[in-house]
Formats: C-alpha cells, structure tokens, sequence
C-alpha cells in the first residue's frame, strides 16, 4: 500500500530544509517532522481551520436570511417557495462539507497506517 502511494506522490518525503515548509507548519499549526505527513495535515488542518468555519457560517446565514424571506412573504406562496430553496441548499452544502471532512479524515488515516504515522491525524 506505501509502494503504491509513493507511486502516486501521495506520501513522499517533502523537502524540509524549504523555507516554505515551516511557514505553513507555523501557520496551520501542523505536524510537520520529516515531511512524510505534511501534504495530509496540510489537508486536515485546512479542512477544520477554514472550510468548516466558513461553511458553517454561510449556512447559518442561509437560514437566517430564508427565515427573514418566509416571514416577509405574507402568505406568498413564491416567497414561501423561494426560502424553501434557500433552506435545502444550505442543508445540502453542510452535508457535503461534512462528507469532505469525513473523506479527507479517512484518507489521512489510510496514509498514516501505510507509513506507520502515530496518530497525527485529527
């Protein structure tokens, strides 16, 4: 299983003497070592760091602006139909989101077992 994620640069070992390497180690707070992990905790760390605040964020504003929507309809079965929309979309973008959080975690612990990792996965 390494073979093949070596193959396919999935798992490889990053250059650690790139200025680069320690600016993203500072700033996502990541597990950086050899560099063996570095692209997965790069992805984890993204993942919990930016994608799931701003996706939570935008659908709580979802909600709240289709509730607005439904209560300023009066009755009008457009504006009712319209947040109706509005409301699936955002329950529809939280599910994916947490599909990509489950995904990249599995990934992330799939490479760890293929290289031997210590629980660094999130």
């Amino acid at each position: 299983m390494s073979s093949f994620l070596t193959l396919f640069g999935i798992v490889g070992t990053a250059h650690a003497a790139s200025p680069y390497f320690g600016y993203y180690c500072n700033a996502l707070g990541t597990y950086c070592g050899d560099g063996r992990m570095f692209i997965i905790h790069l992805a984890v760390r993204t993942i919990d760091v930016i994608v799931v605040p701003v996706i939570g964020g935008l659908a709580v504003v979802a909600v709240l602006w289709a509730s607005i929507k439904m209560i300023s309809s009066f009755g009008d079965d457009q504006g009712k139909e319209d947040a109706k929309k509005i409301i699936i979309g955002a329950v529809v973008g939280i599910v994916l989101a947490v599909a990509g959080v489950i995904i990249v975690n599995w990934v992330c612990r799939v490479v760890e077992l293929a290289t031997g990792g210590a629980g660094l996965c999130g």
